[in-house]
Order: structure tokens, then C-alpha cells, then sequence
């Protein structure tokens, strides 16, 4: 999806363009409830179409058209078969017969391979996936992209990210916490990585704007490496913590004032959240633990902060999808970036009702809460194997 390389509009008579005599007012208007794509392809209808998608108060209001129609698009993150390419879905309706088209990265040959940190207003921050020091932030649509200075690094660390912004102080920020192993306990590290139980911490903090990291010291909680990235709520990361006392908690980061706090579970009656993850459905704190049989009880924070808000809305079945095909059949799910998350992920909910999920890194479902039936989703240029980002298209510029 190359805008760039279009012709960059039209060569028309703008006195006989039936567009042009639109009142700039309306022209703004029918732009900002048009798909992102749209919004893009129409720079190169016309010389006034061309003025208007850049006027700087339509990056405003097509992101609240977008949150009103709740017009998400999907985005695929894929690294098979060679390397690492991303696509999109415009998720108008799951049953149309839609196409997934690539998405050009301009860095790809400074980094071709990459992790998808999350997406914030249009914004997708990604990662370099084998050392984590190269940082992009960066806008798919209009392809503006800024590449972050490099953070203090450790030469034995196990990271965790969140990408978040606040709506008060209108600041973005990246959090990085950094764990990494004691002296006494480096030659173990350096062997199991992953299973190290004892380790020092630094959490990390950049302030798109400032151009610089700093430090805020250790970080009060053991997180859960697959809860990571963080999940973005009323200006807050939220993460699973590691399992203490025979439970874990939700732990969240207030991007206003830099500080840690956990958040109170739900009373799901069981001890021991073994396979729980945190989403947002809805605008709200969600969470998605096993009840034990292979269902898969679904909650939701009402009211922000408040535990007796929590309510179970939705319980998906014990579900065993097939596999989509002998990449998936013969073991590429090793890829890292399943492994480093949920094989069960609760995604969104759509404008239907419907629930997306993702499964196994590499089959999407979609699950009708009203017949309790699942169907998977497959379209036209999907990758084999993905992990897959809720992202809002927009025009948002790149802070830099």
C-alpha cells in the first residue's frame, strides 16, 4: 500500500471538479467519516480534496468519527516466511468478502525484524525483535514514522513494554522495564533466561516530545512476561503480574504521574488465575481467565477502579479450532512471537456484538455470544501465521 508512488492527483479543471464547490465545513465533514484508507486515496483525487485531507483540524475530528462508529481496522503482523511484513483488515463487517493488503515499513532494512508494541491513536510503536534497542514509532496510513534514541541496556535482560497515552496531559509515553538477573545468579540466567526467579529491575520512561529516556528506579512488581505489552485504559498500562500466593494480580502504570498500583480481580471463585490475560472491550478494563473446563470466562470492569464493578459478561466454550494450514500443522508455531504472548487472545468487540478472537497465533474466530457458536474468519491476502493489533487508522502526525 504505496500512496507515494500514485500520481499525486487528478489533472482536472477545478472549475467543473463538483467537489471543489463543496463549503470547506462539509468537505471536512464528509472526509472525517470516510475509512482511513479512503481518507488517504482521496489526497489523490483532486487538487481540493488534496487541501482539505491535510487541513490540521481533520486529524481531530476523523479520530472522534472514528471512536463514535467504533471503525477499527486490524492489523497482522506476520514474519513467514522470510521476514517480517505487516498487513491490514478494515473491519467493516466479518462476513464480507474483504481483502488484507500489505503495509509498506520505510525501515524495513534498518530493522526487518520487529515486534508490535501496540497502537495508540493511529500510532503504532514497534520494536526491534532480537536485541529491543531500536524503537519506531510510527503511522502506517500516512507513513510518518519517528525512530526513538537508544535506553540503557543490560547484557542480560528480560523486557517488557507498553506503548500509552493520556488523555489529560496529552502526553505519549513508552514505558520499558528491564529486568535483569544479580551477579550471584548471571551464569544461570545466561542458561535459562526465562525461568529466572530472582532478578533486579529498571523501569524506563521516554516522553515522545522530550527525546530522551529516564530512569524511575526499580519497579515495584514481578510482571508477567506474557502479559506484555501493557493494556491501555483511562490512561493507564495495565499487565498480569507473575504468580505470588497462589494468584497473580492486575497491575497498572498512571501515565500522568509515573506511579505503579494494582487494581483489585474479579471474584471469579478461583484461586489460581493459571492462563489469564487483560484486553479492553468496550473502552474498559477487561480480563479473560479459564474457569477449568476449557471455557473461558470473559469480565469487565464497569467502572473504572471500583472491584465490585466487575461483572462476567460473556463465557466462550471450550473451542479447538483447525488448523489453517501445514505451516501451522508442522510446528511454526514456535515462532517467537507466540510464544511470547496468550495462545488464546480476546481481541475486541464488534459493533455486532460479535467477540474476535485470536487463536493458536494464527487463526481468527469470531464467537456470537447470542448462539454461543464459533466460526473462523479467513479473507483474501491473510498471512499463515500472525499476531494481530486492534489499531484505529488516522491521520495523527508522529510527535517529535
Amino acid at each position: 500500500m504505496d500512496f507515494k508512488n500514485r500520481q499525486s492527483y487528478k489533472e482536472e479543471d477545478e472549475p467543473t471538479n463538483r467537489l471543489s464547490c463543496l463549503a470547506h465545513e462539509i468537505g471536512l465533514d464528509i472526509l472525517s467519516r470516510l475509512p482511513i484508507k479512503s481518507v488517504i486515496q482521496s489526497r489523490f483525487a483532486c487538487r481540493s480534496w488534496n487541501l482539505l485531507s491535510h487541513d490540521p483540524r481533520l486529524v481531530h475530528m476523523h479520530m472522534s468519527m472514528a471512536l463514535i462508529y467504533q471503525r477499527v481496522c486490524l492489523i497482522f503482523h506476520s514474519n513467514y516466511p522470510l521476514r517480517n511484513q505487516l498487513h491490514f483488515l478494515e473491519v467493516l463487517d466479518v462476513d464480507d468478502n474483504q481483502i488484507v493488503r500489505k503495509i509498506g515499513t520505510p525501515f524495513a532494512d534498518s530493522m526487518p525484524e520487529f515486534s508490535v508494541i501496540g497502537s495508540v491513536n493511529g500510532l503504532l510503536c514497534l520494536i526491534d525483535s532480537l536485541s529491543a534497542d531500536s524503537i519506531y514509532i510510527y503511522n502506517p496510513f500516512t507513513r510518518d514514522y519517528k525512530v526513538l534514541p537508544k535506553s540503557i541496556e543490560f547484557q542480560e535482560q528480560i523486557v517488557m513494554f507498553g506503548f500509552g497515552f493520556h488523555p489529560i496531559t496529552k502526553e505519549y509515553k513508552l514505558i520499558k522495564i528491564v529486568y535483569y538477573p544479580n551477579v550471584n545468579n548471571l551464569k544461570i540466567a545466561r542458561k535459562c533466561s526465562r525461568l529466572m526467579t530472582s532478578h533486579r529491575s529498571d523501569v524506563q520512561i521516554y516522553n515522545l516530545g522530550t527525546n530522551e529516556w529516564r530512569s524511575m528506579g526499580e519497579a515495584p512488581y514481578r510482571l508477567e512476561k506474557r502479559s506484555s505489552p501493557g493494556v491501555l485504559v483511562s490512561g493507564r498500562l495495565h499487565w498480569m503480574s507473575q504468580m505470588a500466593k497462589y494468584t497473580r494480580i492486575i497491575v497498572s502504570f498512571d501515565l500522568s504521574n509515573d506511579s505503579f498500583r494494582e487494581i483489585p480481580n474479579p471474584d471469579t471463585g478461583h484461586l489460581i488465575w493459571t492462563s489469564s490475560h487483560v484486553a479492553v472491550l468496550g473502552g474498559c478494563l477487561s480480563a479473560a481467565t479459564h474457569s477449568g473446563n476449557g471455557a473461558l470466562d470473559i469480565w469487565v470492569m464497569k467502572e473504572y477502579g471500583v472491584q465490585e464493578s466487575w461483572v462476567k459478561m460473556f463465557t466462550l466454550g471450550a473451542y479447538s479450532p483447525r488448523t489453517t494450514g501445514p505451516e501451522l500443522q508442522n510446528g511454526c508455531l514456535s515462532w517467537h512471537n507466540f510464544f511470547a504472548g496468550n495462545s488464546v487472545r480476546i481481541l475486541c468487540v464488534m459493533e455486532t456484538g460479535e467477540i474476535l478472537v485470536e487463536y493458536n497465533g494464527g487463526i481468527l474466530v469470531c464467537y456470537n455470544p447470542d448462539s454461543g457458536k464459533f466460526k473462523n474468519l479467513s479473507f483474501q491476502g491473510m498471512p499463515k501465521i500472525f499476531q494481530t493489533t486492534v489499531h484505529v487508522g488516522s491521520l495523527n502526525p508522529v510527535p517529535f
